[in-house]
C-alpha cells in the first residue's frame, strides 16, 4: 500500500502557506487567528475523508482513523502545527500531513487495522510568542502545571496565555488544562515523521533516517551581577567586571562541549547583552542564554553540573551575583527497539534507503517518550539542509518516501 503523493503534496503546500509573512516566510503562531485558519481547514480535510477530527482543551488536534477494536489501545503519530517567525512549510507540517495522508489512504482501502490509529497535531512546539516549547505534548503528558495559561505570558505583549486561548475561540478550557491529559495505556506507542533540518542525510544522499534517539536539551539564561565603575579610573584587581565574566562563561561553554566525551555535545551561547554598553565604562550587568545538547543521559547531566560549578567559581573570583533561568531541561529520549526494527523491516520492504542517526533538535517525542514507546522518522531536507527560515525544502519524492514508511509502520503497529 502506498500513498497518494500528489494530495499529500498539494495538501501540505495548501495548509503550509497559511500564516505567509511580508517576509516570505511562514509565521503560523499558536492561538493566533492564522492558526485557527489552519485548524479548521486541517480538520475539514480529516472530516471529509470520513475520520473523526476534534480539538481538546488546549488547542491541539485529534484525529482518529477507529479500528476492528476501538477497546484496543491506538497508534499514535503527529507532530507540531505551528511555526517559527519567517519559517518554513515543512518543519513540523510534514509529520502531520504524511500521517493525515496515511490514515485517508487506510480508510480508502477498507482494510480496517485492528488497532485504532491517531494523529495528533500539537500546538505551540515551537513557542515563538509563549515561551517553553512542546507546550502541546506537555500538555497531554500532564507535565505543566495547572496555572501556566496565567503565569506563561507573551514574551513581546505580555499577555498572558490564558487570555490568548480564550480570545482563539475554538472551545479551548485554560482554566482547566489537566482536562487534556491522556491515559497512556489508551496508547501502544507514538511515531513522529520530521524533516531532519541539518545536512545529514543530504551529505550521505540518504532520503530518510531513523532516529535511534533524541539529545537532551538545556536552555537556561545566566544573569550576573556587578559594579559599574570608571574603565580609566578602577584598577584591573578591583574590578567586578560581568562583561569579563560572561566572557570566560561563553568560552567554557564551548570548551565543556568539546571535552564532554559525547560523540557530538552541542552547546551555544547566542549572545552576551552587557549593560550600560559603554566603552569606558565596566559592566554592571550582563546576560547570556546557553543552550546545550546531549544524547547520552550521564552527560548530559555531568555537562550542567561542570557548568555551574565554573559559573560559582568565576563569580567568586569576581565578586559577582548571579542567577541562573532555566527555561528548557528535557532530558535524552530513545527510541524503542522494536519500533526501530519494524521501521527498518518496513524499509527494506519498500526498498528505501536509510541510516540511524541522533536528532539533535527537540520535538515532541521527546515528551511522549516518557509515558509510551516511541519512534521517529527523519526525512532528508534539502537546499543544503536549511529549515527554520523561507528556505526550508524537501523534495516531493523524499516526502513520499517518508510517508510510505510511516503508512507501512503504521499499518504494521495497528495489526
Amino acid at each position: 500500500m502506498r500513498v497518494n503523493r500528489e494530495r499529500l503534496w498539494l495538501n501540505l503546500q495548501e495548509i503550509g502557506g497559511i500564516g505567509r509573512d511580508p517576509q516570505g516566510g511562514i509565521s503560523r503562531f499558536a492561538w493566533t487567528p492564522e492558526y485557527r485558519l489552519a485548524c479548521q481547514r486541517l480538520m475539514n480535510l480529516a472530516r471529509e475523508a470520513d475520520l473523526s477530527a476534534r480539538m481538546d482543551c488546549v488547542g491541539n488536534i485529534w484525529i482518529r482513523l477507529e479500528g476492528q477494536q476501538p477497546e484496543l489501545p491506538a497508534i499514535l503519530t503527529g507532530s507540531h502545527f505551528d511555526t517559527v517567525p519567517h519559517g518554513g512549510r515543512f518543519d513540523g507540517l510534514a509529520g502531520i500531513m504524511t500521517a493525515l495522508e496515511a490514515l485517508m489512504v487506510i480508510k480508502e482501502s477498507d482494510q480496517v487495522p485492528v488497532h485504532p490509529i491517531e494523529l495528533v497535531a500539537f500546538i505551540n512546539e515551537e513557542a515563538s510568542q509563549f515561551l517553553g516549547g512542546t507546550f502541546g505534548s506537555k500538555a497531554i503528558c500532564g507535565i505543566l502545571p495547572a496555572d501556566y495559561p496565567l503565569t506563561c505570558c507573551n514574551r513581546h505583549t505580555g499577555q498572558p496565555l490564558r487570555e490568548a486561548m480564550l480570545e482563539f475561540d475554538m472551545g479551548l478550557d485554560p482554566d482547566h488544562i489537566e482536562k487534556c491529559v491522556i491515559d497512556p495505556g489508551m496508547y501502544k506507542c507514538f511515531i513522529e515523521l520530521h524533516i531532519e533540518q541539518g545536512r545529514y542525510l543530504l551529505d550521505r544522499n540518504y532520503p530518510l533516517a531513523i532516529v535511534n534517539a533524541i539529545a537532551g536539551i538545556q536552555q537556561m539564561y545566566v544573569t550576573l551581577k556587578g559594579e559599574s565603575c570608571h574603565a580609566g579610573g578602577m584598577a584591573m584587581k578591583d574590578r567586578h567586571d560581568t562583561l569579563m565574566a560572561a566572557s570566560h562563561i561563553a568560552c567554557e561553554v564551548e570548551n565543556l562541549a568539546l571535552h564532554s566525551g559525547g560523540q557530538d555535545t552541542r552547546a551555544t551561547v547566542g549572545y552576551i547583552k552587557s549593560h550600560p554598553a559603554e566603552h569606558n565604562i565596566v559592566a554592571d550587568r550582563s546576560v547570556l542564554p546557553i543552550d546545550y545538547r546531549e544524547e547520552n543521559d550521564e552527560i548530559w547531566q555531568d555537562y550542567y553540573e561542570k557548568l555551574e560549578q565554573f559559573i560559582k567559581d568565576e563569580c567568586q573570583a569576581r565578586g559577582l551575583e548571579y542567577s541562573i533561568q532555566k527555561t528548557i531541561e528535557l532530558k535524552p529520549a530513545h527510541a524503542a527497539p522494536e519500533i526501530m526494527e519494524t521501521m527498518k523491516i518496513q524499509a527494506e520492504n519498500l526498498q528505501i534507503p536509510y541510516l540511524e542517526m541522533v536528532s539533535y533538535p527537540c520535538h515532541d517525542a521527546v515528551n511522549m517518550e516518557r509515558i509510551m514507546p516511541m519512534g521517529m522518522i527523519f526525512v532528508r531536507s534539502s537546499n543544503g539542509g536549511l529549515s527554520h527560515c523561507p528556505q526550508e525544502y524537501t523534495t516531493p519524492e523524499d516526502l513520499g518516501d517518508g510517508a510510505d514508511l510511516l503508512l507501512s509502520t503504521l499499518i504494521e503497529l495497528a495489526k
